[in-house]
Protein backbone atom coordinates (compact mmCIF):
# COMPACT_ATOMS: atom_id res chain seq x y z
CA UNK A 1 0.00 0.00 0.00
CA UNK A 2 1.43 3.17 -1.08
CA UNK A 3 0.37 5.77 0.65
CA UNK A 4 0.17 9.40 -1.79
CA UNK A 5 1.57 12.34 0.64
CA UNK A 6 0.66 15.23 -0.82
CA UNK A 7 -2.61 14.52 -1.86
CA UNK A 8 -3.50 13.29 1.22
CA UNK A 9 -2.06 16.57 3.25
CA UNK A 10 -4.68 18.41 0.98
CA UNK A 11 -7.46 16.20 1.84
CA UNK A 12 -7.05 16.09 5.64
CA UNK A 13 -6.37 19.59 5.81
CA UNK A 14 -9.19 20.59 4.02
CA UNK A 15 -11.41 18.33 5.82
CA UNK A 16 -9.79 19.41 8.84
CA UNK A 17 -10.31 23.71 7.70
CA UNK A 18 -13.92 22.94 7.07
CA UNK A 19 -14.84 20.91 10.06
CA UNK A 20 -12.88 23.37 12.40
CA UNK A 21 -15.09 26.47 10.46
CA UNK A 22 -18.56 24.04 11.30
CA UNK A 23 -17.37 23.99 15.15
CA UNK A 24 -16.59 27.46 15.38
CA UNK A 25 -20.25 28.39 14.21
CA UNK A 26 -20.98 27.01 17.64
CA UNK A 27 -19.41 29.57 19.69
CA UNK A 28 -20.97 32.70 17.26
CA UNK A 29 -23.55 34.72 17.97
CA UNK A 30 -25.50 33.30 14.78
CA UNK A 31 -25.73 29.90 16.53
CA UNK A 32 -28.36 31.52 19.62
CA UNK A 33 -30.29 33.12 16.65
CA UNK A 34 -30.74 29.74 14.39
CA UNK A 35 -31.12 27.63 17.75
CA UNK A 36 -34.40 29.09 17.87
CA UNK A 37 -35.09 28.54 13.93
CA UNK A 38 -36.25 25.20 12.34
CA UNK A 39 -33.55 23.76 10.55
CA UNK A 40 -31.02 25.41 12.12
CA UNK A 41 -27.58 25.98 10.29
CA UNK A 42 -29.12 23.01 7.61
CA UNK A 43 -31.53 25.80 6.23
CA UNK A 44 -28.29 27.10 4.15
CA UNK A 45 -27.10 25.65 1.39
CA UNK A 46 -23.95 26.80 2.31
CA UNK A 47 -23.79 24.11 5.29
CA UNK A 48 -26.04 21.61 3.56
CA UNK A 49 -22.48 22.15 0.44
CA UNK A 50 -19.93 22.01 2.99
CA UNK A 51 -21.00 18.74 4.82
CA UNK A 52 -20.94 17.22 0.97
CA UNK A 53 -17.30 18.70 0.69
CA UNK A 54 -16.13 17.12 3.74
CA UNK A 55 -17.32 13.65 2.80
CA UNK A 56 -15.54 13.63 -0.67
CA UNK A 57 -12.05 15.32 0.99
CA UNK A 58 -12.44 12.14 3.61
CA UNK A 59 -13.30 9.94 1.13
CA UNK A 60 -10.22 11.22 -1.26
CA UNK A 61 -8.29 10.67 1.77
CA UNK A 62 -9.17 7.35 1.90
CA UNK A 63 -8.44 6.90 -1.93
CA UNK A 64 -5.03 8.06 -1.11
CA UNK A 65 -4.40 5.09 1.06
CA UNK A 66 -6.14 3.01 -0.55
CA UNK A 67 -5.89 3.44 -4.22
CA UNK A 68 -6.66 0.44 -5.53
CA UNK A 69 -10.44 -0.19 -3.91
CA UNK A 70 -12.07 1.32 -7.16
CA UNK A 71 -15.19 1.71 -5.43
CA UNK A 72 -13.69 4.35 -3.55
CA UNK A 73 -12.57 6.67 -6.09
CA UNK A 74 -16.54 5.85 -8.07
CA UNK A 75 -17.39 7.47 -4.57
CA UNK A 76 -15.45 10.76 -4.56
CA UNK A 77 -16.11 11.41 -8.46
CA UNK A 78 -20.02 11.31 -7.65
CA UNK A 79 -19.51 13.45 -4.64
CA UNK A 80 -17.22 16.01 -6.33
CA UNK A 81 -19.92 16.15 -9.17
CA UNK A 82 -22.20 17.03 -6.59
CA UNK A 83 -20.15 19.15 -4.61
CA UNK A 84 -18.49 21.37 -7.34
CA UNK A 85 -21.93 22.80 -8.55
CA UNK A 86 -22.73 22.99 -5.30
CA UNK A 87 -19.89 25.16 -3.84
CA UNK A 88 -19.80 27.05 -7.54
CA UNK A 89 -23.22 28.76 -6.18
CA UNK A 90 -21.92 29.54 -2.90
CA UNK A 91 -18.88 31.15 -3.78
CA UNK A 92 -20.30 33.13 -6.76
CA UNK A 93 -23.20 34.08 -5.01
CA UNK A 94 -21.96 34.30 -1.63
CA UNK A 95 -18.41 36.96 -2.08
CA UNK A 96 -19.80 39.19 -4.54
CA UNK A 97 -23.24 39.86 -2.15
CA UNK A 98 -20.59 40.03 0.89
CA UNK A 99 -18.51 42.94 -0.76
CA UNK A 100 -21.25 45.17 -2.38
CA UNK A 101 -24.68 43.93 -0.64
CA UNK A 102 -23.98 42.19 2.85
CA UNK A 103 -27.61 42.77 4.28
CA UNK A 104 -28.62 40.71 1.07
CA UNK A 105 -26.97 37.53 2.06
CA UNK A 106 -26.30 37.75 6.42
CA UNK A 107 -29.25 37.49 9.10
CA UNK A 108 -29.98 40.13 11.24
CA UNK A 109 -28.51 39.56 15.19
CA UNK A 110 -31.21 38.24 17.15
CA UNK A 111 -31.50 41.56 19.37
CA UNK A 112 -32.19 43.45 15.83
CA UNK A 113 -34.25 40.91 14.43
CA UNK A 114 -36.81 40.70 17.11
CA UNK A 115 -37.42 44.55 16.65
CA UNK A 116 -37.57 44.94 13.09
CA UNK A 117 -39.40 43.86 9.37
CA UNK A 118 -37.50 42.15 7.24
CA UNK A 119 -35.43 45.34 5.10
CA UNK A 120 -32.08 46.13 2.98
CA UNK A 121 -31.58 48.91 5.00
CA UNK A 122 -28.48 48.66 7.14
CA UNK A 123 -29.33 51.70 9.33
CA UNK A 124 -32.15 49.39 10.45
CA UNK A 125 -30.47 46.22 11.28
CA UNK A 126 -26.90 44.58 12.67
CA UNK A 127 -25.90 42.15 10.93
CA UNK A 128 -24.65 38.71 12.04
CA UNK A 129 -21.26 38.43 10.57
CA UNK A 130 -18.80 36.02 11.47
CA UNK A 131 -14.95 35.76 11.62
CA UNK A 132 -12.87 36.33 8.65
CA UNK A 133 -11.16 33.02 9.21
CA UNK A 134 -14.55 30.85 9.77
CA UNK A 135 -15.68 32.63 7.16
CA UNK A 136 -13.07 31.44 4.89
CA UNK A 137 -13.00 28.23 5.99
CA UNK A 138 -17.35 27.44 5.09
CA UNK A 139 -17.21 29.59 1.62
CA UNK A 140 -13.88 29.45 0.17
CA UNK A 141 -11.98 26.19 1.17
CA UNK A 142 -14.43 23.85 0.15
CA UNK A 143 -14.63 25.20 -3.96
CA UNK A 144 -10.85 25.79 -3.82
CA UNK A 145 -10.30 21.96 -1.97
CA UNK A 146 -12.63 20.21 -4.25
CA UNK A 147 -10.93 22.26 -7.58
CA UNK A 148 -7.69 21.67 -7.08
CA UNK A 149 -8.51 18.39 -6.19
CA UNK A 150 -10.64 17.62 -9.43
CA UNK A 151 -7.95 19.35 -11.73
CA UNK A 152 -4.78 18.40 -10.16
CA UNK A 153 -5.42 15.00 -9.21
CA UNK A 154 -8.34 13.44 -11.17
CA UNK A 155 -9.43 12.93 -15.02
CA UNK A 156 -12.31 14.83 -16.89
CA UNK A 157 -15.41 13.50 -16.91
CA UNK A 158 -16.26 11.37 -20.08
CA UNK A 159 -19.35 12.52 -21.82
CA UNK A 160 -22.21 9.81 -20.61
CA UNK A 161 -20.37 10.97 -17.14
CA UNK A 162 -20.76 14.42 -17.75
CA UNK A 163 -24.38 13.71 -18.61
CA UNK A 164 -25.66 12.80 -15.32
CA UNK A 165 -24.88 16.45 -14.34
CA UNK A 166 -28.15 17.89 -15.38
CA UNK A 167 -30.43 15.26 -13.32
CA UNK A 168 -27.88 16.02 -10.01
CA UNK A 169 -28.12 19.63 -10.07
CA UNK A 170 -32.11 19.45 -11.34
CA UNK A 171 -32.75 17.16 -7.91
CA UNK A 172 -30.51 18.98 -5.62
CA UNK A 173 -31.75 22.17 -6.34
CA UNK A 174 -35.42 21.16 -5.93
CA UNK A 175 -34.15 19.55 -2.66
CA UNK A 176 -33.03 22.75 -1.54
CA UNK A 177 -35.45 25.06 -2.93
CA UNK A 178 -38.73 23.06 -1.36
CA UNK A 179 -36.49 22.90 1.96
CA UNK A 180 -36.16 26.35 2.48
CA UNK A 181 -39.52 27.01 1.52
CA UNK A 182 -41.15 24.71 4.03
CA UNK A 183 -38.45 25.93 7.13
CA UNK A 184 -39.74 29.41 5.87
CA UNK A 185 -43.25 28.58 6.33
CA UNK A 186 -42.40 27.36 9.90
CA UNK A 187 -39.77 30.45 10.78
CA UNK A 188 -41.71 33.08 8.62
CA UNK A 189 -38.70 34.15 6.96
CA UNK A 190 -35.93 32.48 4.95
CA UNK A 191 -32.01 32.05 5.90
CA UNK A 192 -30.95 34.29 2.90
CA UNK A 193 -33.00 38.06 3.43
CA UNK A 194 -32.64 38.14 -0.38
CA UNK A 195 -34.67 34.94 -0.53
CA UNK A 196 -37.11 36.83 2.33
CA UNK A 197 -37.57 40.02 0.36
CA UNK A 198 -38.74 38.79 -2.85
CA UNK A 199 -42.17 37.04 -4.02
CA UNK A 200 -42.39 33.14 -4.88
CA UNK A 201 -42.69 33.64 -8.72
CA UNK A 202 -39.19 36.04 -8.41
CA UNK A 203 -37.60 33.27 -5.82
CA UNK A 204 -38.01 30.63 -8.38
CA UNK A 205 -35.74 32.36 -10.87
CA UNK A 206 -33.57 32.64 -8.09
CA UNK A 207 -33.66 29.26 -7.60
CA UNK A 208 -33.53 28.71 -11.76
CA UNK A 209 -30.80 31.11 -11.96
CA UNK A 210 -28.52 28.97 -9.45
CA UNK A 211 -29.48 25.88 -10.73
CA UNK A 212 -27.74 27.06 -13.87
CA UNK A 213 -24.96 28.90 -12.27
CA UNK A 214 -24.30 25.36 -11.00
CA UNK A 215 -24.81 23.38 -14.14
CA UNK A 216 -22.96 25.10 -16.91
CA UNK A 217 -19.38 25.76 -13.63
CA UNK A 218 -19.31 22.12 -13.93
CA UNK A 219 -19.18 21.60 -17.97
CA UNK A 220 -16.67 24.74 -17.81
CA UNK A 221 -14.52 23.40 -15.02
CA UNK A 222 -14.46 20.13 -17.02
CA UNK A 223 -14.30 21.08 -20.48
CA UNK A 224 -11.22 23.16 -18.95
CA UNK A 225 -9.48 20.13 -17.71
CA UNK A 226 -6.68 18.84 -19.53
Amino acid sequence: MALHVSPFLLHVGAAGLMVWGFQALQSLPITALLETQYGGHFQFLTIQALFVSIFAMAVAALVDVFPSVSGLRTAKRALLMVGMPLESVVASVYWPLMMFLPYAILQAEAEAAENSEPTFSTEMIKLARIPLPVDLALHAVPAVSLLLDFILMEKKYSRAAAGYAMPLVGACALLYSSWAEYCASINGHFPYPFLTDNPFGIRVVIYAGASSIAYWSFHLVNHLHV
